[in-house]
């Protein structure tokens, strides 16, 4: 009888697996060199579920056991290095395997070696350090350390006709960033850059390259936002702790900073939900509210990488950017 059960479960998983295809290919750059531990991902057009893989040795990957369907394949960023990669309408069917090779293009480094120092950090660092997350004095989980962070592959906002109108108008100009003139370009700390964070029981500041002015303040002293903000780029913060997470709730934004590439309003409300699982990772959700500008909340999920032996540098954006003249 034992014997029969056997039988008919390699029966019913045979079926299973026969009822499911796969999609294999090589994911490489402009140069046609493999992109190995590129992330790739398949989202089920039918029913929104998403599969997820990366690539090995030689820039191969595969995606098995994916139910029969349309499917939109896509690469995330890869911080400096590569932009987005997409293709919709990959047909999936069962007991065969569809091929795609997908070639990913230059991103902000032009293919310079050694131009993306965020990706230069993480292969050096080859993985984050295990263990557990320290604690402070206080008994909070302590987020003190230097991080690489991310550029989160994020849905775009649902936004409101005008909104919508500002943005293609971006799009199809491709430039204009306030960050181009040496203003403030991250206020949502989702870039991959260099982070510092400093941490003491009343106050926790964030330093960062790349931006102007560099520095967030937290204030975990009980304050409340006051009542009249004079409006900011970079907002005014207050923090409590819900067990080992930190609530950040932000607001006071100016109307003049981009969120990405999309336009606000001055009643531009964040909070961020910060934990710190264990010691080589910081984790964040972000929910964007903004009642002028979007039709619902954007929310946004990024994680940052312990980045052991680095420091983050002096940064002078009126010294580095010599060619804004042209931007204009």
């Amino acid at each position: 009888m034992r014997l029969l059960s056997v039988f008919f479960g390699l029966l019913s998983l045979a079926a299973a697996q026969t009822g499911t295809g796969t999609l294999a290919g090589t994911i490489s750059d402009p140069d046609g060199h493999g992109v190995p531990t590129a992330p790739v991902e398949a989202k089920n057009a039918a029913t929104g579920r998403v599969y997820k893989t990366a690539a090995i040795a030689g820039g191969s990957y595969t995606l098995s056991k994916l139910p029969p369907g349309m499917y939109d394949i896509t690469v995330p960023p890869i911080t400096f290095t590569f932009p987005k990669y997409e293709q919709k309408g990959v047909a999936i069917q069962a007991g065969q395997t569809a091929k795609l090779d997908i070639r990913l293009a230059w991103g902000g480094n032009l293919g310079t070696p050694g131009d993306d120092f965020s990706l230069l950090i993480r292969q050096k660092a080859k993985g984050s350090p295990l263990g557990p997350a320290p604690r402070g004095r206080d008994g909070k989980t302590d987020f003190s350390a230097v991080w690489t962070g991310n550029a989160p592959d994020a849905d775009a906002p649902d936004l409101l006709p005008w909104a919508e109108e500002i943005t293609k108008q971006r799009r199809a100009r491709g430039t204009g960033n306030p960050s181009e003139s040496c203003l403030p370009g991250d206020n949502l700390l989702i870039s991959p850059f260099i982070y510092k964070i400093i941490q003491t029981p009343a106050v926790i500041a964030i330093l960062w390259e790349g931006n102007v002015p560099g520095i967030v303040q937290i204030f975990l002293d009980g304050r409340g936002h006051p009542k009249d903000l004079d409006p900011s780029w970079m907002g005014h913060s207050i923090g409590r702790w819900d067990k080992d997470t930190l609530v950040v709730d932000t607001v006071g934004y100016n109307d003049r900073s981009w969120l990405r590439v999309f336009p606000h309003t001055e009643m531009l409300h964040v909070v961020q939900r910060m934990r710190r699982p264990d010691l080589g990772h910081l984790e964040k959700e972000i929910t964007i509210e903004d009642p002028g500008a979007f039709r619902k909340p954007w929310k946004i999920r990024d994680v940052w990488d312990l980045a052991p032996g680095e420091e983050i540098a002096e940064y002078i954006c009126n010294e580095n950017e010599k060619d804004v003249p042209h931007l204009k």
